[in-house]
This record gives structure tokens, C-alpha cells and sequence, in this order.
């Protein structure tokens, strides 16, 4: 997980990278399986976190899974 949260993504810049639903990702939040903060502008979205996830999908994908 990074630890400065500056330059983190919103939940809607990541629904636009990973072309996901903002329901989904906030699923995803609340599984923990990306890491977000709530902050007084939002939730942001640790982007370490995202590219794993991305990774695994990916992976995932190429295997013939969802």
C-alpha cells in the first residue's frame, strides 16, 4: 500500500481504468480487496492496490476465468 495518499485515484478514475462499475469497485473496497481511505473530497483509491488487482484479472482472464 502506498502511504501518501496525494496523488491517489478517486473510485470513479478507477471504474474508468479497469472499465468497471463504480458498484463493483465499491465491492471490491468493502471486501478489501482494494485498499481506499475516505477523505473529505472522497474515496481514494490506493493504486498499488489497483494494479494488483489488475494484474489478477488479467490473469485470470487469460486462464479462461472470470
Amino acid at each position: 500500500m502506498s502511504t501518501s495518499i496525494a496523488n491517489w485515484p478517486s473510485v470513479r478514475d478507477v471504474t474508468r481504468q479497469l472499465d468497471l462499475s463504480q458498484v463493483y469497485i465499491n465491492r471490491l473496497i468493502s471486501r478489501g480487496v482494494i485498499y481506499a481511505v475516505k477523505t473529505r473530497v472522497g474515496w481514494l483509491v490506493d493504486p498499488e492496490s489497483v494494479r494488483v488487482y489488475a494484474s489478477e484479472r488479467a490473469a485470470r482472464k487469460a486462464a479462461g476465468r472470470r
